[in-house]
């Protein structure tokens, strides 16, 4: 298993019961805390969306196991989490009020299930050229609607 992946490797991954080898549903979102951590993943299937709590789940890299179905929630109605959709996008400067992309994905361990950093996107052209860049998430002081912060201590990957 990779030390890290992308968030975006998560969505469509199969859910599976590791204990009785059920497919409860495929992934088709993540959630996320204010601070960008992974708090759980929306999964869809037979029975409607439904939220995985991280507690007992193996990120795998072709599925994800379940090992206790008590961390697998009904999602209610007019119950809206922050998804990682919600912050896809947002708008990324420093300090000094440069200007360094925008936030594109989360930089998630698979085994701690802690996200590590966030890949921030500088443009189709700039991508291309020169790939996109990993911030540490040490780096990201204040997250908004709009925008994010981050410190200027230069340490991207």
């Amino acid at each position: 298993m990779p030390g890290r992946m992308k968030s975006r490797r998560l969505i469509g991954l199969p859910v599976i019961d590791e204990h009785r080898g059920t497919i409860l549903g495929r992934v088709i979102d993540i959630i996320i805390s204010p601070r960008l951590q992974v708090e759980g993943l929306l999964i869809g299937g037979r029975g409607g969306k439904r939220l995985l709590l991280m507690d007992h789940v193996t990120i795998g890299q072709d599925a994800i196991l379940v090992s206790d179905l008590r961390g697998l929630k009904q999602v209610k109605n007019g119950e809206h989490p922050t998804r990682i959709k919600d912050r896809i996008g947002l708008l990324v400067i420093d300090r000094d009020g440069r200007e360094l992309g925008v936030m594109s994905d989360l930089v998630v361990e698979p085994e701690s299930k802690a996200v590590q950093g966030i890949e921030i996107s500088s443009g189709l052209i700039k991508d291309f050229i020169d790939g996109r860049s990993e911030i540490p998430l040490e780096r990201v002081d204040n997250i908004g609607q709009g925008a994010m912060v981050l410190n200027n201590e230069e340490d991207q990957t």
